[in-house]
């Protein structure tokens, strides 16, 4: 399992904000001060670094941290952001610390920040009073803080993060995926449309990149006509860490109409007759769901020496 380690400093809370964001998005991590860096997290396979731009620069004690561990930084993925009111500077901030870490981050990027000036204290306020002055800039309350930002930013990681993973060959993840899903026959179906969400378990049958569900009608409905975008989840009963296997997917979802000649395939497929179908008091309908990404936690790929997380895409 990669661990992700989010080191950063924050003056009045919109970087601390940002970086216990990332650290809850991006799975197994994380998140501390640089006086709270322990050795062990030398061992972590992603790093993030964020500072806020205070007068104009990034916190020292940031770039004390980066200039103290260049030689493990180094050999490791590291992102850089910053929080700041000025996106074009907070860049070139961002630039400039990249040198010390000797080698190219794997992404830079600046969140919006925040001004509020009731929350300074009168050294603080001083000094951004002038600063502001110098600058030509109104001294006044500023907010660019926005949360969907912040967790955009956080998904953007956690696809760089992924896409370094050490993967199986695809073709051979596709067969322990299909294994997977063939020996098993029940999963649980989130489906959601604004605020509405649903969650219900079913029982399934896998062909081919699809999953099919025979089901009565319910409030899943009322989502399902609304966002076709569905999410699945299938495991194995939880024996412990050690032999962990369970899978995520998303898809897109279609309702197979009950005169289609596929309706009768489906029936055919799960040993269902159409006359057993057609006496039934209640109307049966067919979920099609194609399946376009899943991810895999399985022991298993661990003894062959891969991630034990891995992904698939259709």
């Amino acid at each position: 399992m990669q661990r992700t380690l989010v080191v950063y400093e924050s003056r009045y809370g919109s970087t601390r904000i940002v970086a216990k964001t990332i650290a809850l998005i991006m799975g197994a991590a994380v998140h501390c001060v640089v006086d709270e860096f322990k050795t062990e997290y030398k061992d972590f396979d992603f790093v993030v670094i964020g500072s806020p731009i205070y007068m104009g620069d990034v916190e020292p004690k940031i770039k004390g941290f980066i200039h103290e561990n260049q030689d493990w930084l180094s050999e490791k993925p590291v992102a850089l952001f910053c929080t700041c009111l000025d996106r074009r500077g907070g860049i070139d901030n961002l630039k400039s610390i990249e040198k010390s870490l000797g080698k190219d981050a794997v992404s830079i990027d600046t969140i919006g920040g925040r001004l509020k000036l009731n929350n300074l204290d009168l050294e603080d306020y001083k000094a951004i009073e002038s600063f502001l002055k110098r600058a030509d800039l109104s001294f006044e309350d500023m907010d660019f803080f926005n949360i969907e930002e912040v967790i955009e930013y956080a998904l953007e990681l956690k696809n760089l993060k992924e896409r370094d993973m050490n993967k199986l060959d695809p073709s051979k993840l596709k067969v322990y995926v299909e294994k997977f899903l063939t020996s098993h026959n029940t999963c649980t179906l989130a489906t959601s449309f604004k605020n509405r969400v649903r969650a219900t378990p079913l029982e399934y049958t896998y062909k081919e990149e699809y999953i099919y569900i025979l089901t009565e009608g319910g409030e899943k409905f009322a989502n399902l006509l609304m966002n076709k975008n569905v999410s699945l989840a299938i495991n194995d009963p939880y024996k412990g860490m050690a032999s962990l296997a369970g899978m995520q997917i998303t898809g897109k979802c279609d309702i197979i109409p009950r005169e289609s000649p596929e309706y009768k395939d489906v029936m055919d497929l799960k040993g269902i007759k159409m006359s057993a179908i057609e006496a039934l008091p209640v109307n049966m309908n067919v979920i099609r769901i194609g399946l376009e990404k899943v991810e895999f936690l399985y022991w298993k790929f661990r003894e062959e020496g891969y991630n034990a997380r891995q992904i698939i895409t259709f």
